[in-house]
């Protein structure tokens, strides 16, 4: 029972964060590094405390893992171009992959999958309305396509689909 009650915590914290992230983002194009990484860090404690109770640590492997490779992906992205992406993107793609990890690495990469996908049919509308220059917030979107994936992933597999 203690586990599942970690994992949750996990989630709150990170949907608490994720709606402030959105509305800074949609308004000022910023997401705050501090935010980011004060979600990031007290995900990871839960994730790791839920972990130890199990005494098992494929949930934390792969939060760790899907970190890794949304962040690293992100950032190959902005060191590329960096007018298409900002670095606080890089650093959310981290969050949420640490956060959709938790359900296996496979599962972070759908979850930085469906940030893009959801984000597509207003990158194009704003592609033909304002051309190649004109630029949208991408955070809100990585963080729908994470709680999407969060919310499926916990529902179909459960808070801790290791035990």
């Amino acid at each position: 029972m203690i586990a599942p009650a970690l994992v949750l915590a996990a989630l709150v914290v990170w949907a608490a964060a994720g709606v402030r992230l959105a509305v800074i983002d949609f308004r000022s194009r910023i997401l705050p590094t501090r935010l980011i990484w004060s979600a990031a860090g007290a995900v990871w404690v839960l994730y790791t405390a839920a972990s130890l109770v199990e005494g098992v640590p494929e949930g934390l492997v792969g939060a760790a893992i899907g970190g890794a490779a949304c962040g690293g992906a992100l950032a190959v992205v902005h060191f590329s171009h960096p007018p298409s992406m900002g670095f606080g993107d890089v650093r959310l793609g981290v969050l949420n992959g640490l956060l959709c990890g938790w359900w296996g690495w496979q599962a972070a990469l759908l979850g930085l999958m469906a940030g893009f996908l959801l984000a597509l049919p207003e990158a194009v509308v704003t592609l033909v309305r304002e051309g190649p220059r004109a630029g949208r917030p991408l955070g809100p979107y990585l963080i729908a396509g994470a709680a999407a994936v969060t919310a499926w992933s916990a529902v179909s597999r459960g808070l801790v689909p290791f035990a």
